[in-house]
């Protein structure tokens, strides 16, 4: 049984035993404890329930100028893990969404839905001190699915789905040493600086893992 709740503009806060520790259903106003790093209020917007946000051509693999990245605060260390379900039309190669586990723009593992050359991918990548390192990459047959983002004490694991009845399929782990304290976080990388294209996130959870 979960524990007491407390209920504010969407965003959920569950007591320590629960399994939900964080969730936002994207009603109305964000609430204070999400915080957008480099905001262009004009390319997002909240609406029946879903996120959207601009896929614009800023980036944090390779540069420091991704926009409309949103993050939650600082949560204490513990077995926990982030899903949302991300749905998009990338055309630009290597444009894509996802969840990040992020310290700064270079310091972060991500888990994205990406475009390249026509196909689709998974990609589980990791930058530590602006070096970049691309764990994995797996195709997959549609842009819109679920992502989550596991981290644990050893390591952090990136996994998908494509619907909630669906098992959990793993692209991969890493480990993750950088110094600082890591939020979870959702953004888009490589969009078209002319062509408007939008990403629509649903639901993110944060839990708890056994």
């Amino acid at each position: 049984m979960l524990g007491s709740s407390l209920i504010l503009s969407g965003l959920f806060l569950l007591a320590a035993d629960g399994d939900v520790l964080l969730q936002e259903d994207f009603q109305g106003k964000l609430h204070a404890d999400l915080a957008w790093v480099r905001e262009d209020k004009k390319e997002w917007r909240i609406e029946d329930g879903h996120l959207h946000v601009r896929s614009q051509a800023g980036r944090i693999w390779g540069g420091n100028d991704a926009k409309n990245l949103l993050l939650f605060k600082a949560l204490p260390a513990q077995a926990m893990a982030a899903r949302v379900t991300v749905a998009h039309e990338p055309k630009e190669k290597w444009e894509q969404a996802g969840i990040l586990w992020y310290v700064d723009d270079d310091n972060f593992i991500k888990l994205i839905s990406e475009q390249i050359d026509g196909k689709m991918y998974i990609v589980v990548a990791r930058e530590i001190a602006g070096r970049g390192k691309v764990i994995s990459k797996i195709e997959v047959p549609t842009a819109n699915l679920q992502l989550r983002l596991a981290v644990e004490s050893d390591g952090v694991t990136g996994q998908w789905r494509l619907k909630d009845e669906d098992d959990w399929s793993s692209a991969d782990r890493c480990t993750f040493e950088a110094k600082g304290k890591p939020r979870f976080g959702l953004f888009t990388q490589n969009g078209s600086k002319d062509v408007v294209r939008w990403v629509r996130f649903d639901r993110l959870i944060v839990e708890k893992l056994p």
